[in-house]
């Protein structure tokens, strides 16, 4: 799926790269314009239609559009004389795709074509746009027909994955959905994994290959199974399958995962005594402490001199997790990580006497809280409240009740 429409708990840590190019294309932008989208059949592919008045300038290369602030789709504009001026033509797999509906104002943006690569392979997903019901035979979809169409009318538009596609072939509309991309990503190194999930379409050198939507389906059939394009080389060193504990699938660089011992069979998988074992793992850890462990892995292998940060409360699910895939290193610094903490953690009682003292003599904010001793003196100046909300009242007794009535009061509000 498109990144922006992932649920991607690392966001621009795990790909800087992101954030620059959305703020380079936000400083390229046309005058964004609101547009009313209508459904029209025009039967034409990875376009929609716009008035001819609101063609640019001196401008003779391909124009793509998107709605709202981000492009998790983009379209190719054409323009027609019969299109309303408030109004964008688009058929129903485009309002699908870009998440409107029928008569739906949005703003629209010009998008920046120039960071997205060629695309060298596209995978779609195929199945008759209608079942057909003729119980005799199986439709049989022709793919060659169907790659010659693609290429026709696919050349200079951008693909993105997960994109839905009415293409018609012989006259029988076709479904189809961008299931994988495979194009250069400047930012792939030998531990990290491409990223590539739009590229543009390029009649001459990108191949289109077929699978069914429903591989057991007796509705319909694939004229050719076979490919005679073969897929290109995906990644820069062979990958590793891992499998969390939650049935979610990473494929990881090898060369990433050296550090991990427990994974060495996997990782060595071919080779020597291993040459009999296959490239893939399952571990006892969620997806979500996984892929931290991977940043982490990322994190040494191409910042080795800066230290990693994380949030300390995820210390016991890294811990856990790096013990799960002998992971020293991660181990060793959550083991830090908790050490500074217990260093900043009194065990022993302390006496209501010496709290007293220090509110008083240390001229310090020790509150008591539910038979905790808090010290929040150094907290106190960034409370979003301000430095005086804490009132005199509550210290020197345990502030519970306080505590709650205070915030349920309107002077929380100040």
């Amino acid at each position: 799926m498109p990144w922006v429409a992932n649920n991607n708990q690392v966001g621009e840590f795990r790909l800087p790269s992101h954030a620059a190019f959305l703020k380079s294309a936000q400083a390229s932008l046309s005058p964004m314009q609101t547009f009313r989208a209508q459904q029209y059949e025009h039967k034409v592919p990875f376009c929609v239609y716009l008035h001819p008045s609101h063609a640019p300038t001196q401008s003779s290369d391909a124009l793509f559009v998107y709605p709202r602030t981000y492009a998790q789709y983009v379209s190719q504009v054409r323009f027609l004389d019969d299109v309303p001026e408030d109004a964008v033509w688009c058929s129903a797999e485009q309002l699908i795709n870009l998440e409107l509906c029928d008569s739906q104002e949005a703003t629209w943006r010009w998008y920046n074509p120039a960071q997205d690569p060629v695309a060298a392979s596209i995978t779609f997903e195929i199945r008759p746009l209608v079942s057909p019901h003729n119980e005799a035979a199986p439709y049989v979809v022709d793919v060659a027909a169907v790659k010659s169409r693609l290429a026709e009318l696919g050349h200079g538009n951008i693909l993105t994955e997960n994109e839905r596609v009415v293409l018609y072939v012989h006259d029988m509309p076709l479904f189809l959905r961008v299931v994988h991309l495979e194009g250069h990503d400047p930012h792939e190194t030998e531990f990290t994994m491409p990223n590539v999930f739009r590229g543009r379409v390029d009649a001459a050198t990108t191949s289109f290959h077929l699978v069914k939507e429903n591989p057991v389906s007796d509705e319909y059939a694939l004229s050719d199974t076979a490919d005679d394009d073969p897929l290109p080389a995906s990644f820069k060193g062979s990958v590793v399958n891992v499998y969390t504990n939650d049935d979610e699938m990473f494929p990881v660089k090898k060369k990433l995962l050296w550090p991990c011992i427990k994974l060495t069979s996997a990782v060595m998988a071919g080779h020597g005594i291993h040459k009999d074992k296959a490239s893939v793992v399952h571990v006892d850890v969620d997806c979500l402490t996984f892929d931290r462990v991977l940043l982490y892995l990322e994190h040494a292998a191409l910042h080795p001199d800066d230290s990693f940060q994380f949030d300390p409360h995820f210390t016991d699910g890294l811990l856990h997790a790096a013990r799960t895939v002998g992971c020293q290193g991660l181990e060793d610094l959550c083991r830090i990580k908790m050490g500074e903490f217990e260093s900043r953690v009194r065990k022993h009682a302390i006496k209501y006497s010496y709290v007293v003292e220090r509110n008083v003599v240390g001229n310090e904010f020790w509150l008591i809280m539910d038979g905790m001793v808090l010290d929040i003196t150094r907290w106190l100046p960034e409370h979003p409240g301000g430095s005086e909300l804490i009132p005199k009242e509550a210290l020197n007794v345990d502030c519970v009740g306080m505590f709650e009535v205070f915030h349920a009061s309107k002077a929380s509000f100040r």
